[in-house]
């Protein structure tokens, strides 16, 4: 993994139908700055197009508007001051789970 906030534990594997290198392209809204973080267990069997949605998917519901200003600059970097974007925290696999084709993990 490239990325430092995806945990993998031993002997986990990633089947994908083309190219295991997809696996992180899987991990959806993963940005930086939310810091949260994907830790999947040991001895896990993921199937190919399995998607994980992160926290960077969330927009707020309880401001003038839900569209993300804040993360575009260009003068909006304070528009959202004052407000928090829902978190659910970091997505936790446990151990020994079989995940199969084609599933979504919010």
């Amino acid at each position: 993994m490239k990325n430092p906030n995806i945990i993998v534990g031993d002997y986990t594997y990633y089947d994908d139908f083309e190219n295991i290198e997809n696996f992180e392209k899987n991990v959806k809204y993963h940005f930086d700055f939310v810091d949260d973080k994907l830790i999947i267990g040991k001895f896990c069997m993921i199937a190919s197009d399995v998607k994980f949605i992160m926290n960077g998917a969330n927009h707020l519901t309880d401001s003038l508007s839900t569209y993300p200003f804040a993360i575009f600059g260009k003068g909006w970097e304070n528009a959202m001051d004052g407000k928090n974007y829902p978190k659910k925290g970091n997505i936790n696999i446990g151990n020994d789970v079989w995940i199969g084709y084609n599933a979504e993990i919010i």
